[in-house]
């Protein structure tokens, strides 16, 4: 009975969702604008479904090939920074996994400690590979570069 009574609600719900106004740009993800209309899906489904997406979508400067999944993940990127932006702002609002998370990232982006250090932090990797004469040296130096036992340096 109680469900009965919810299901007008949601309906509501989701139609004020729908009646929202657009925006400028619309966010990643599935769109019915996207779908061409004029190309029938018979005859080329992959026109129909994307048509308008790739018309009306530009491939950036920075960037070989641009799809709809590269949106989501330019997105979700954007999502994640300011997480980590968050965290990293400090305030007594943080509970200890925050603050773990934030200091790291902050530690990080800190780019005038980077610059003031410049290459010394990987100077050691750098004579490594430097030192390299020979096929099986190289083979060594590979393994060593591939061996996940990195840890980062304390600014």
């Amino acid at each position: 009975m109680r469900a009965c009574r919810l299901i007008p609600v949601l309906f509501l719900l989701l139609a004020a969702s729908f009646a929202q106004s657009a925006p400028t740009r619309p966010e990643a993800g599935f769109s019915i604008e996207n779908i061409d209309k004029s190309a029938d899906p018979c005859v080329d489904f992959y026109q129909y479904a994307c048509g308008n997406w790739m018309k009306n979508s530009e491939i950036p400067a920075d960037r070989p090939s641009w799809q709809s999944f590269s949106e989501l993940n330019e997105s979700n990127l954007r999502i994640e920074r300011s997480i980590l932006e968050k965290a990293a702002a400090g305030g007594s609002g943080r509970n200890a996994i925050d603050q773990k998370i934030g200091d790291l990232y902050g530690s990080c982006m800190d780019e005038k400690a980077v610059n003031a250090k410049g290459i010394a932090p990987i100077k050691p990797e750098l004579d490594r590979v430097s030192a390299v004469k020979d096929k099986s040296s190289l083979i060594d130096e590979i393994a060593h570069v591939q061996t996940p036992t990195c840890t980062m340096p304390t600014p």
